[in-house]
């Protein structure tokens, strides 16, 4: 049999509502790499040394893809492609 006991401290620190305690700034590389693929300029999005997606020019339009899942997303920039990219990832990590 394995029993738990847990223990909670008290700083005495009082907190208002809407304070998160237990929040704090968390500093991500993310690293943006301008490759040409089929005389098309690609931007490659890597976190660290992974690569989580691309933004590729289609048209007037753009494409921002993911590489985990494969999803497809079509922006008007390449900022917006950049934006969205790190927004599914982030959202859809374990």
């Amino acid at each position: 049999m394995i029993r738990c006991r847990t223990i909670l401290h008290s700083c005495g620190h009082n907190t208002s509502k809407g304070e998160n305690v237990s929040k704090r700034d968390k500093k991500i590389e993310v690293s943006v790499k301008d490759i040409e693929r089929r005389h098309q300029p690609v931007q490659q999005i890597f976190i660290g040394k992974k690569l989580i997606g691309e933004v590729v020019a289609d048209g007037n339009r753009f494409k921002a893809l993911l590489t985990a899942d494969e999803s497809e997303f079509y922006v008007r920039s390449q900022e917006e492609g950049l934006e969205t990219v790190l927004q599914q990832y982030h959202l859809h990590q374990a």
